[in-house]
């Protein structure tokens, strides 16, 4: 697992004078904002053994992360189709006193899900699903490889929230309004991604002096600085 401790060196010299831990909030922060908006942090569960007569389960993700959103459930090899609370209770009015084989899914939060109608039979391994991560506000951890995937949106992300911070020593709403649109753009790589595609497009890191070498930036100062 990456940390985001890992990344707080790479903000730092584009926001002097911020302490450590904010810089850290905000890679995390901005994390799971890339997280729930791409969804590309994609994870597969190990199979989970349903029980006659019970109707939530328990997701079994990564320590150190929540279940953003199922991307797709079968169940006993059929799919599954998700449902809103609205839906399920004008649909399944009285579901909760019925038992029968399972045809929708409800995620009830970040932690589990209700299986409609309850499932009336035990059956060893029958849920198969993939879901979207991300990180929990209290964890300090990342995957390594989604880390290394999409470090450049993460940083963008964090560089985005530190700048537009008013009344700091490093405020620069400019270059945060420039950060937000290449952390968007980052989404969209990240989301097309998630989904099997690729647009293909070179990709060139960019941090405080866009479109400059990416190992060479210049502070608000005009000092020429490495990383």
């Amino acid at each position: 697992m990456a940390t985001f401790d890992g990344l707080v060196k790479e903000v730092l010299p584009y926001v002097p004078g911020c302490p450590d831990s904010l810089v850290l909030n905000n890679l995390r922060s901005a994390t799971i904002d890339l997280c729930e908006k791409s969804k590309a942090y994609i994870y597969d569960l190990d199979a989970i053994t349903t029980v006659s007569g019970v109707y939530e389960y328990e997701f079994d993700q990564p320590t150190g992360t929540d279940v953003h959103q199922i991307l797709w459930m079968t169940y006993n090899g059929d799919d599954l189709d998700p449902i809103t609370p609205r839906s399920l209770e004008l649909n399944y009015p009285d579901w909760r006193d019925r038992s029968a084989l399972p045809q929708v899914y409800l995620q009830k939060d970040v932690n589990s899900f209700w299986l409609v109608p309850v499932p009336n039979a035990t059956l060893s391994n029958g849920i198969l699903a993939s879901v979207a991560l991300k990180p929990k506000r209290t964890s300090n951890n990342i995957d390594t490889k989604f880390s290394d995937s999409y470090r450049d949106g993460i940083i963008y992300g964090a560089l985005h929230r530190l700048l537009r911070i008013p009344n700091r020593d490093w405020t620069d709403v400019g270059s945060a309004n420039n950060y937000f649109s290449l952390f968007s753009e980052e989404v969209r790589q990240a989301e097309l991604k998630g989904r099997g595609g690729d647009l293909g497009v070179p990709r060139k890191v960019h941090y405080k002096g866009v479109g400059l070498n990416p190992r060479k930036r210049y502070r608000r100062y005009g000092k020429e600085i490495d990383y």
